[in-house]
């Protein structure tokens, strides 16, 4: 098992960097790790660049379902996560991102770190039971 390097903690964030050669079982255990630690240092948001990462394979939709579903057993609903990543792993991000949602997670991937950061600072969203205008009953009239 791989040391987890390459974590850093900002003022509002974390950020995950992984470099150097990896399968995607190891790819996916060093994400897994970072996002423990998120939780459990009670930090809200997590920047994974993995950018400078190769060495995996494409997932396929198995591996991506029990990928995204570890991650959001590991978030525990209480880490949101924007990942900058090659490409590839982004073109087939809606599945994931899907998953991901049905989970709890609040996930998205992008090709840019700007984009990336600009979108994991935003304020939080509004909660259904906090929008006035949304009524917890439905009239029958």
């Amino acid at each position: 098992m791989r040391k987890l390097e390459h974590f850093e903690q900002e003022k509002e964030y974390a950020v995950f960097r992984p470099v150097g050669e990896f399968s995607f079982d190891e790819m996916a255990h060093l994400i897994s790790r970072a996002v423990v630690r998120c939780r459990k240092l009670k930090i809200e948001k997590l920047l994974i660049i993995s950018t400078g990462a190769s060495g995996f394979h494409s997932a396929g939709i198995g591996e991506q379902y029990e990928f995204v579903e570890q991650i959001a057993a590991d978030a525990a609903s209480l880490v949101k996560i924007a990942h900058v990543a090659n490409p590839n792993w982004v073109r087939s991000r809606d599945f994931r991102i899907m998953v991901a949602g049905n989970r709890g997670l609040e996930l998205e991937n992008f090709n840019a770190e700007s984009a990336a950061l600009e979108w994991l600072l935003q304020s939080a969203k509004i909660s259904r039971s906090a929008d006035k205008s949304a009524s917890p009953r439905i009239n029958p009239n």
